[in-house]
């Protein structure tokens, strides 16, 4: 390898410059925050009392992270995926409220909380999707299988297997064999919903159509469904991250 080929490899990271950015104030912001967006641009928060010129400095302290999480995006773009992209100060649905992701410190590491679980993080800035993902499909697979097991005993079924699983179009799903599986989304809805797509589910065990006999059976076990099918659906988009 020639001298000029190894200068071109280690060539440094050109600065970001107010171009390269967008910049988004927030009344609440207490420190500067950095992000990459599902589309690849940059995302500079700046708080109150705080300038452009010191979130562009900010910024490329952190630009090697951010130009790899921009890669990232573009190639998810380019490819045809959805990435979400959430950061502090953003809200999401958790257990039926919209709550903020604030970011705190612990003996100097950064913690990520929402509603009421805390949850320790690499990086302050990075994309907040990944471990939020990670944390609230773990609570889903805790609470679900006794939630299912409870109403199955009320309504006299009996379930082989609850299962957690990570589907964009579908709330739950029950085989034949008795497996009822269950979206970890659900975890973001209330507790009544949730329990609501089990019941669903349930009776799914006695019908496995969608035949007036079977809503009937759904009505009949959980006579307000019908609100908790509307809510779904207006906030299928919100929850689908």
């Amino acid at each position: 390898m020639s001298d000029q080929s190894i200068s071109d490899s280690f060539q440094p990271l050109a600065p970001l410059r107010r171009a390269d950015v967008v910049f988004k104030s927030h009344p609440r912001a207490k420190r500067y925050l950095a992000k990459v967006d599902k589309e690849g641009h940059i995302l500079l928060t700046v708080p109150r009392a705080g300038t452009q010129r010191d979130a562009l400095a900010f910024a490329n302290k952190h630009r090697a992270w951010l130009e790899e999480e921009r890669e990232k995006a573009l190639r998810s773009l380019a490819a045809g995926e959805s990435v979400t992209c959430l950061g502090a100060g953003d809200f999401i649905w958790f257990r039926g409220e919209k709550v903020e992701l604030k970011i705190e410190k612990d003996f100097g590491r950064p913690v990520l909380r929402f509603g009421s679980e805390r949850l320790f993080i690499a990086d302050e800035n990075m994309n907040l999707a990944r471990p939020l993902k990670e944390r609230i499909r773990q609570i889903a697979q805790a609470e679900f299988p006794h939630a299912v097991h409870r109403l199955a005993a009320q309504f006299g079924e009996k379930v082989k297997k609850v299962v957690v699983r990570d589907q964009k179009t579908r709330w739950g799903s029950c085989s034949t064999s008795g497996t009822i599986s269950l979206n970890w989304r659900l975890a973001l809805t209330a507790e009544a919903t949730r329990d609501y797509v089990i019941i669903h589910e349930l009776m799914h065990m006695r019908r496995f159509d969608h035949s007036p006999a079977f809503w009937a059976l759904v009505e009949k076990a959980c006579p307000d469904y019908r609100t908790h099918e509307n809510w779904l659906k207006s906030h299928q988009d919100e929850l689908n991250w």
